[in-house]
């Protein structure tokens, strides 16, 4: 049996007095697409952020790619987000004065350590996606081109796990579906796992599993 990816085991998080998560499992298979539902506030972005390893203040165990995440220090643990894991926020997190190609390929120049030339790695995936290559400043493109630059940059250290925290709540349903188009086909080209909150019955039904965040903890939907 092919190991998982991501295994979480009895996670739970406190903000002050409010359990969010308490005692939630979770295993992620290499190439699978899960999406993860629920109301709002009931801690789908809080989950993210622990599998991303952003938020560590957790109970219970969690393993990305093998390797325990506790057991890492600051430098192993940068390591680890860099090998395996990508990020695709709601809100883009963009720099409206840079061009697509400039935001797509940041993370790759922090990091230092993408073998061959980042911009050439982008333009693949930017081109795959369809979104302009030129000098065009992301805040003059449309809301779906920007998301379609954060998928990019999520993408541009190949990570094994794509996290993506509602990646198309701002887009209409045609540009919904435009978007999870071009990213499945990328995740079986690639071969990654895409984890991801979305709620839409046309999203939902791409998916390899679909599970509801309820109660503090993950329950496969009905």
């Amino acid at each position: 049996m092919t190991a998982p990816v991501i295994e979480a085991r009895g996670i739970t998080r406190s903000f002050g007095g409010l359990r969010v998560l308490d005692g939630l499992d979770l295993s992620v298979a290499p190439g699978e697409f899960l999406a993860v539902t629920g109301r709002s506030g009931a801690g789908k972005s809080t989950m993210l952020g622990i599998l991303g390893t952003h938020d560590l203040a957790f109970e219970g165990s969690l393993s990305v790619g093998g390797r325990d995440v506790r057991s890492l220090d600051a430098e192993g643990l940068a390591a680890l987000r860099r090998e395996f894991l990508g990020y695709v926020f709601q809100d883009f997190h963009l720099l409206p004065d840079l061009s697509a190609m400039e935001n797509a390929v940041l993370p790759a120049v922090f990091s230092g350590t993408l073998d061959g030339d980042p911009e050439e790695q982008a333009r693949e995936v930017l081109e795959h996606l369809g979104v302009r290559i030129d000098d065009t400043p992301t805040s003059r493109l449309s809301r779906g081109e920007r998301q379609r630059v954060a998928v990019a940059r999520g993408l541009i250290n190949r990570p094994r796990v794509l996290l993506a925290d509602e990646p198309s709540a701002s887009l209409d349903e045609e540009s919904e579906n435009v978007l999870f188009d071009l990213l499945d086909g990328l995740r079986r080209a690639r071969g990654f796992s895409l984890v991801a909150v979305v709620h839409t019955r046309a999203v939902l039904s791409r998916a390899d599993r679909v599970m509801t965040l309820e109660g503090g903890g993950l329950h496969a939907a009905s």
